[in-house]
């Protein structure tokens, strides 16, 4: 006999024990991720490693991370959060934490590729879980806090992993990550639910995962109605209608041209962000005379305004726009523009200046991700969040691939950091143009379960074409 506790479905406040279960495991993935960045100099040391060798350990996790979030995506929307989330959790922690026994370099970055696997799973399993169980009107705020446990785990390894190493020994830096990876699954395993929906009104359904996390078949039971913008509606499960399902719904969503102009933008921006994150301190230091302490100051202080500017860009998309993504996301990105292109004209020498434009870069290059992933997920629909998500944010892995080579090269080959904000300012303007011709969504309605039942209950019906039903996006 199941267990009546573990199918009952949770009330609309369970969703802020959803946010913190998902954070929780958005953090360690991303402590497993930057876990070499702080004890690369023990790695380096120990396995008589070279600065390219090092390099090639930072980057073994994203050659999976990448592939990895797509499938994810695929398999979130067929079986559910849960039965994702606690696997690419576990397996994340347990690569990381088997490097303690290491013995060998090729055995280093086979640990860490397998790890990328793990970490893959999360950021769709992220998205879909927020998505679902957050009505529109907090959607994207929520969303914005669960990415700042990026920039927590980034302060967190930086601060933590050195000490361990020196007191311990490097080992004992990845065992902390992955015990903690261990601890952080049962969380999920256990507080994780799938939630449940429930008819709004006649005609009206909204989609839900059912207490099994089978949000496939309880997807393709209802027809939900979503609101469009600017009379042109958009079709449910990202263009597909109730019918389709399986491949035909993934191949639906892989011929929106919206879900391409948001990867597209993701991609420019993403270059623009992780470009100037990895040659920041360089850039003060060696074009302003920064010290290099005071140059790392400078860019923790671009990754505060990041975190700030994830939740804080969300509140105000949810609140002062009222749900509109579109509008928020476009400013983030013009505002970006407008710093890249100040240190290309000025190259940097701003006086005081410079620090309140680096806090501004900021929460606009760094903080744009939380809305990214919220439109994300509401364009692929509740039946489609999880693809739309990993696809989105793939495309911003690309970004982080080629960018920062790109940017080093210009610096390179010219002598002058001028050059590279130039391509910086022409990589955020492509990012405009790509969100400009996006049609989103005018006001968010992927309906699940019982936070967000209400949420779509008060938005007006739109007015479907025949044939044509109506759903998240």
């Amino acid at each position: 006999m199941k267990d009546r506790a573990a199918i009952r479905p949770a009330g609309p406040s369970y969703r802020f024990v959803i946010l913190g279960t998902v954070w929780a495991s958005y953090l360690i993935v991303y402590l497993s991720r930057l876990s070499v960045g702080p004890l690369a100099p023990f790695l380096k040391e120990a396995f008589d490693l070279s600065s390219a060798e090092v390099g090639s350990l930072m980057s073994a996790t994203a050659v999976t991370y990448a592939p990895a979030m797509i499938a994810a995506g695929l398999l979130v929307d067929r079986v559910g959060v849960k039965r994702v989330l606690v696997p690419g959790t576990l397996v994340a922690g347990l690569c990381v934490g088997l490097l303690f026994v290491a013995p060998s370099y090729p055995v280093l970055l086979a640990l860490l590729a397998l790890s990328g696997i793990g970490c893959g799973c999360i950021y769709p399993s992220a998205v879909k879980a927020l998505v679902t169980w957050f009505p529109p009107r907090e959607r994207a705020t929520a969303i914005g806090l669960n990415q700042s446990a990026i920039n927590v785990s980034g302060i967190a390894g930086a601060a933590l992993l050195p000490t361990v190493a020196l007191t311990m020994g490097w080992q004992y830096g990845f065992l902390f990550v992955g015990l903690l990876a261990m601890a952080i699954t049962v969380v999920c395993f256990v507080l994780y639910r799938e939630p449940a929906g429930r008819p709004l009104r006649p005609g009206v359904v909204a989609y839900a995962g059912d207490a099994r996390g089978d949000g496939g078949r309880a997807g393709r039971s209802g027809a939900a109605v979503a609101g469009a913008a600017g009379g042109a509606a958009v079709a449910g499960a990202a263009g597909t209608a109730p019918g389709e399902s399986g491949w035909a719904g993934v191949l639906a969503l892989l011929r929106r041209r919206d879900i391409w102009l948001l990867a597209a933008g993701g991609l420019f921006l993403g270059i623009v962000e992780f470009s100037a994150l990895a040659h920041m301190v360089l850039f003060l230091n060696e074009s302003l005379a920064y010290t290099a302490v005071a140059a790392g100051g400078l860019l923790a202080l671009c990754e505060a305004a990041g975190a700030f500017g994830k939740p804080g860009s969300g509140l105000v998309s949810d609140r002062l726009f009222r749900g509109h993504r579109k509008p928020a996301l476009l400013a983030l990105a013009i505002t970006a523009f407008g710093v890249c292109a100040l240190f290309a004209v000025s190259g940097g020498d701003l006086g005081w200046l410079l620090y309140p434009c680096l806090a501004v870069f900021g929460v606009a290059a760094i903080g744009w991700a939380g809305l990214y992933g919220t439109l994300a997920g509401e364009i692929g629909g509740a039946r489609r969040a999880g693809l739309a998500a990993g696809l989105c944010s793939a495309m911003v892995n690309v970004g982080i691939v080629v960018g920062p080579p790109v940017f080093g090269l210009l610096v390179d080959r010219t002598g002058s950091y001028r050059p590279s904000w130039v391509l910086m300012a022409v990589a955020a303007a492509i990012a405009v143009v790509c969100w400009s011709l996006l049609r989103a969504p005018a006001v968010a309605t992927v309906a699940v379960g019982p936070a967000t039942a209400g949420a779509v209950r008060a938005q007006p019906r739109p007015t479907a074409r025949p044939g044509v039903a109506y759903d998240g996006a």
